[in-house]
């Protein structure tokens, strides 16, 4: 518990620190007006395609779980939606840890297989923000350090990828070959470490799957066309559907690497100010940007955290108990 709230208390003051600077050169007159001026109507559709990706996260998920067929699509549906509701109302992103504790109860491989399918999810999406950016580079005058700061990520990741895909088609050996240097660091040669790295080999087959792999790419890519475009709609009603559609594009690459930050539930501040960065490359003011930016931000949630009570409802879950359960899974692990 008291790391919990040391968590909490971190990523509060991370906030607080990157909302600060968001709202350092808002006009107050501006971003009202702005507000007042809105075409709400253009949230209906929004609404619509974070609800379709959704599913295809959930989709591509199941895959990810080498399609087991113990896990239907829905329910794999409602426990996205359940994790979701979590890292919207829990630091540290425990969303992950309850939704893989709820597949983790019902697959054959337990909740090592399902950890080991969130943590290649993840990777697939901070590749997919990589490739993305460097799509926009020709299209956006980044600044020189934001350029060489995500190469520097991209390449690390790419290769990082590669590395484990390798190990992977050693399987034990390969780990055995690893924990050889890795097992005599401190902290990090810690047992249930190598138990992570054992799963995440085992997950890893996946990727080398013929048969998966196809829609295991082709969701990846449809979930983040489907978040640029739920940006694009939201922009809109804010009048800045004139920017080209790279400007969606570029305040997801910014949020979504922003997303890595330790912050508080929600990632309230740094999203805002991430997003903003992106929109000044296109020349919008710092007040239309916040009130963008607060508005996409503040309605993705309401819709996450819906769709998670609902799935809660759905699953005869409780709050109170999955709570309880994910800090105690996240108390359980290798302290570092």
């Amino acid at each position: 518990m008291k790391k919990q709230r040391l968590r909490l208390i971190g990523g509060i003051l991370v906030s607080l620190l990157f909302l600060g600077w968001a709202l350092w050169g808002v006009r107050w007159d501006e971003f009202w007006q702005s507000l007042r001026g809105a075409r709400y109507g253009y949230l209906v559709p929004a609404a619509v395609i974070i609800y379709l990706v959704s599913w295809v996260r959930a989709y591509r998920w199941r895959l990810l779980m080498a399609n087991d067929p113990a896990l239907s699509l829905g329910r794999v549906f409602r426990f996205v939606n359940i994790g979701y509701f979590f890292n919207n109302v829990l630091p540290a992103k425990a969303g992950e840890v309850v939704r893989g504790y709820l597949a983790g109860r019902i697959i054959e491989g337990s909740y090592g297989q399902a950890a080991s399918s969130l943590l290649i999810e993840r990777l697939l999406d901070v590749l997919c923000v990589v490739i993305l950016l460097v799509i926009l580079l020709p299209f956006v005058a980044l600044p020189p350090w934001l350029m060489r700061g995500g190469l520097i990520f991209g390449a690390a990741a790419v290769g990082g990828t590669i590395v484990l895909i390798i190990l992977s088609r050693f399987g034990a050996r390969g780990v055995d070959f690893v924990w050889r240097w890795v097992g005599r660091i401190p902290i990090v040669g810690h047992r249930r470490v190598k138990e992570a790295l054992e799963h995440l080999m085992e997950g890893f087959g996946v990727l080398t799957n013929r048969r998966l792999l196809p829609g295991i790419l082709l969701g990846s890519a449809l979930v983040w066309l489907g978040y640029a475009l739920f940006n694009y709609t939201v922009m809109a009603a804010f009048g800045l559907n004139a920017l080209p559609f790279s400007a969606a594009a570029m305040v997801l690459c910014a949020t979504g690497f922003a997303m890595v930050l330790p912050s508080s539930p929600g990632a309230i501040g740094v999203f805002e100010k991430a997003g903003m960065i992106a929109l000044a490359l296109y020349g919008v003011g710092e007040s239309l940007a916040f009130s963008t930016m607060l508005v996409l931000h503040l309605y993705t949630n309401v819709i996450l955290i819906a769709l998670g009570l609902v799935g809660l409802a759905m699953e005869g879950l409780s709050y109170r108990r999955l709570r309880e359960e994910a800090i105690a899974r996240e108390e359980a692990l290798p302290k570092s």
